[in-house]
């Protein structure tokens, strides 16, 4: 691992630690062993240091590869592992190299929201993404319609709003209560929303 990168997952892991984002340049210092000078060599400030956090561990997080995403079955089997997918991509936790051990996302999550959120670039993909889930719903609901799989009685964008609601509400609840089984409360949600929009 280079040096830029372990100074990135120290500070993090202390902000963990301390469950606040004020850290010091001392801190950081003894955490990853570097003088002053050799963290100043690969950052201007603490605020670079917290930008290249939230690059890593929000930006890039936040963004959905939806080509990794397997659809095969139903229309009901499609949407349902395109859900649990992007579910996962947050709940699975996040591997610090540097320390060799994993945390949980929901931890960063939290402790990152609020000044991430006010960042342009977080709040750009976060709508981005958001958009992105619409869309790629869009086209699974559409189809479920055409192959009498999904009621066409309800309009597509309502029902791309209530499976987006589904997805942010079980996410809202892990991150509220992360010892909570996810999956399961996932499974019940979106069995009950699926017999709401299943086609009659």
């Amino acid at each position: 691992m280079n040096t830029k990168d372990m100074i990135v997952e120290k500070t993090l892991k202390l902000i963990l630690e301390k469950g606040t984002i004020d850290i010091s340049i001392s801190e950081i210092r003894n955490a990853t062993g570097l003088a002053t000078g050799g963290i100043y060599y690969h950052f201007s400030d603490k605020k670079d240091i917290f930008e290249a956090i939230l690059k890593k561990y929000m930006v890039d997080y936040i963004k959905i590869d939806f080509d990794k995403i397997i659809l095969e079955g139903s229309s009901k089997t499609k949407i349902h592992d395109t859900l649990l997918y992007i579910l996962h991509q947050y709940i699975k936790g996040v591997k610090i190299e540097s320390i060799d051990e994993k945390i949980n996302y929901g931890d960063v999550i939290l402790l990152l929201t609020a000044t991430g959120y006010a960042h342009e670039e977080v709040n750009e993909i976060i709508s981005q993404t958001g958009n992105d889930i619409r869309i790629f719903l869009t086209d699974l609901v559409e189809a479920g319609k055409r192959q009498n799989e999904i009621r066409g009685d309800f309009s597509t964008e309502n029902i791309v709003e209530l499976l987006h609601n589904l997805y942010m509400g079980v996410q809202g609840l892990w991150l509220i209560y992360a010892n909570d089984d996810t999956d399961r409360i996932f499974e019940k949600n979106f069995e009950m929303t699926w017999q709401a929009i299943e086609y009659q």
